[in-house]
């Protein structure tokens, strides 16, 4: 799992020049001494290689010879990195491609085979060819509405009759192996996907508004547990301000928070809110605790309510960026790769995770959108093989290419601070999947968006319109789970 990559050891590493410690929660080194003679005593140190448990992991897999033939994985076409996080056709001096091209480079030897990519219509290709028997595309890497309906069609393997797959390795994203429907898993998340990293949401503050008004960085209260949609709204307050003089609160002015049309569900998300819940028999069923909802709305309205003139949600994302480069946003809501599209800001900004509910609830909690990456195993061919392979390479995965994802896009080009290393770490570290939303056809997941968007807490009346719909989606999600053999 990408939180297992530690903040403060990749900061280390830009200091240590002489000395590469790689990323990881294990990591450790032993100072020992041995004794000289009585006058001398020598200090040696050693640095334990962080990724040892992993290697023995990826050695003891079982032996496969795929005879030196084409791997082909089918990915989506031209969305982010969803094609470059499978396959670099060389190295070419960019880190994260090194990281990737390193790690196909270990799998092709492993088990004599060549990586490649397909950039395609992900659901169609899968489809097609499971219809037709054709074993062309081992694995299949579509966002993850499509994987949920894919999988729901019996159209993928089930991790769980994997045993090669161990889901609760550091190199999966439990949020995804929890995305378990009566036993079946039929798609996961980790290290071997950039864009589920890309697409997760966070919060970004201007530190010229910040000084400006007299306030202090809220780092520190991200540490303490305070940061809170209270102290987030609280912050917000008295920045709003027809900068132009023409009455009107539009994109020419400056607001206290600015977001995408799906801000408004971060906090839904970061309050530790889903739509949907399971059994002790890992069975979904409608959930939505209505009062905790409303109160979150009650505090986001007060932000994101058109009548407030707090927050400015445009319709068109580069507006959003365009208003906090230009100083005239305290906060940002937005994906993480939205990051890089700040660099040639003239003020200093930092990261931050997505504000919790209040000071009692455990931890922050984040979400990513649909449209992220997944690994599946498409119902054709040899899925024992590719299982192997699909494990294999999430193992690499974590030992190169999060690293170097960490290391490089966060620490070097788009991050300006350590802090933020730090901050992003927490955010990462616990991310929401919720079936409500995955599956877009209960038609539930824009509820809270929208109430918050025109400062409306009426959300028993909202979600009660939407309910009996919801209820006969889910109930034929179930079916079709239960009739699979």
């Amino acid at each position: 799992m990408k939180k297992q990559v530690s903040a403060a050891v990749l900061l280390l590493t830009l200091l240590l020049s002489s000395t590469m410690i790689a990323c990881g929660n294990d990591t450790s080194g032993d100072a020992k001494a041995t004794e000289g003679s009585a006058n001398e005593t020598e200090t040696v140190t050693e640095t334990a290689d962080p990724y040892a448990a992993q290697k023995a992991v990826f050695d003891a897999l079982p032996a496969l010879d795929l005879g030196g033939a084409e791997f082909v994985i089918a990915a989506q076409a031209g969305v982010g990195n969803s094609e470059t996080e499978i396959y670099i056709e060389e190295a070419d001096g960019d880190v994260i491609h090194d990281a990737v091209y390193k790690r196909n480079l270990a799998i092709n030897e492993r088990f004599h085979c060549e990586i490649r990519v397909n950039g395609c219509a992900v659901t169609s290709t899968v489809k097609q060819a499971v219809q037709a028997g054709d074993a062309s595309y081992p694995l299949a890497f579509p966002n993850i509405s499509e994987a949920a309906v894919l999988g729901q069609e019996n159209y993928l393997m089930n991790f769980h009759d994997f045993d090669v797959i161990d889901l609760s390795g550091k190199w999966w994203d439990q949020g995804t192996a929890n995305m378990d429907i009566g036993g079946r898993v039929f798609f996961m998340s980790g290290d071997i996907n950039i864009l589920d990293n890309d697409v997760t949401y966070i919060m970004l503050f201007n530190k010229q508004l910040i000084s400006d008004n007299d306030m202090e960085e809220p780092y520190q209260l991200v540490r303490d547990g305070t940061w809170t949609i209270d102290a987030f709204a609280e912050m917000c307050k008295n920045i709003s301000m027809d900068v132009n003089g023409d009455a009107l609160m539009d994109e020419n002015d400056r607001y206290g928070y600015v977001t995408t049309q799906q801000g408004p569900n971060t906090f839904f998300y970061g309050s530790d809110l889903k739509y949907v819940e399971f059994d002790s028999n890992h069975v979904p069923y409608l959930q939505v605790d209505s009062t905790k909802v409303t109160q979150v709305l009650e505090k986001v309205v007060n932000v994101t309510g058109q009548e407030h003139q707090v927050s400015y949600l445009p319709k068109d994302p580069p507006v959003g960026k365009t208003i906090f480069m230009e100083d005239r946003a305290l906060f940002y809501g937005e994906v993480l790769s939205y990051i890089i599209n700040l660099r040639d800001m003239n003020s200093e900004f930092g990261v931050l995770p997505i504000p919790k509910f209040d000071e009692q609830q455990d931890g922050y909690i984040t979400y990513c959108e649909n449209n992220s990456s997944t690994a599946t195993i498409p119902n054709a061919g040899d899925p024992a093989s590719a299982a192997t392979v699909l494990e294999a390479m999430a193992i690499q995965s974590h030992m190169t290419v999060t690293p170097a994802y960490y290391e490089v896009a966060l620490e070097r080009k788009y991050s300006r601070d350590e802090e933020s290393i730090e901050m992003i770490d927490i955010a990462l570290a616990n991310r929401i999947y919720d079936i409500g939303r995955v599956y877009t056809s209960l038609g539930i997941s824009g509820v809270f968006q929208d109430l918050a968007a025109k400062g409306s807490t009426d959300f028993a009346s909202a979600f009660a319109k939407r309910e009996k719909t919801a209820l006969k989606k889910l109930a034929t999600i179930i079916e079709a789970f239960d009739a699979m053999e």
